[in-house]
């Protein structure tokens, strides 16, 4: 996504530009799911600042799924240095394919991932399989609040490529294109779209058979 490595990219964006993000966000998915409880999945998480944020407000256990061993191993790092070590870990996966068992996983999140995966439709019917009745998916791309996002685009102002490429995804994926594919799965929710941000918020049906 940058031409950064993982661990630069840990330093200077996750921890860095991105750094206030993430707590806004964790807060908002907690206050519209309710979930608090069980196990969540930060899904093509990176060094999974998502999800430490979720597990610093909630008791739930992470787990953060990245394509790339290196983020497994920031993930480690980064929940260890805060403190959050025994309740985050993570693993390598691809959302096509999540290695978990069916109904077994409360919330998944995803902040920035949907738009790399190699199959997005099949990457959401995974999402719908793992989740347990009731449970909560909250996926997609945004910055929390459009003053954070501005304030993140003035940190980037150097940096037209990021601009341009954060354009480039979100006109290749409008909310159109996300609706459709919850129609094709059967999946009731909705996909919220403002200038701060997209996402896909779905609940599994408590009567829903895997």
């Amino acid at each position: 996504m940058y031409t950064m490595d993982a661990v630069e990219f840990n330093e200077k964006v996750m921890k860095g530009h991105f750094r206030k993000i993430y707590p806004e966000i964790a807060r908002q998915v907690i206050n519209r799911t309710g979930v608090i409880t069980g196990r969540c999945i930060d899904l093509g998480g990176g060094p999974g600042m998502l999800g430490i944020s979720i597990a610093k407000i909630t008791m739930l256990r992470v787990t953060v799924v990245d394509l790339m061993q290196e983020c497994v191993e920031l993930v480690r790092q980064n929940s260890l240095e805060e403190g959050y070590g025994h309740r985050v870990d993570a693993m390598q996966g691809v959302a096509e394919e999540l290695p978990f068992e069916d109904r077994s996983i409360d919330l998944v999140v995803s902040r920035g991932s949907i738009f790399f995966w190699e199959n997005q439709q099949q990457g959401l019917a995974e999402v719908f399989r793992v989740l347990r009745p009731g449970g909560w998916a909250f996926i997609g791309g945004g910055f929390g609040t459009l003053e954070l996002l501005r304030e993140v685009e003035q940190l980037r102002a150097n940096d037209p490529e990021w601009s341009r490429k954060r354009k480039e995804r979100m006109t290749k994926n409008p909310p159109e294109h996300y609706r459709a594919l919850l129609k094709r799965l059967g999946i009731t929710g909705t996909v919220e779209h403002e200038e701060a941000g997209t996402w896909i918020i779905f609940s599994k049906p408590e009567e829903v058979k895997p």
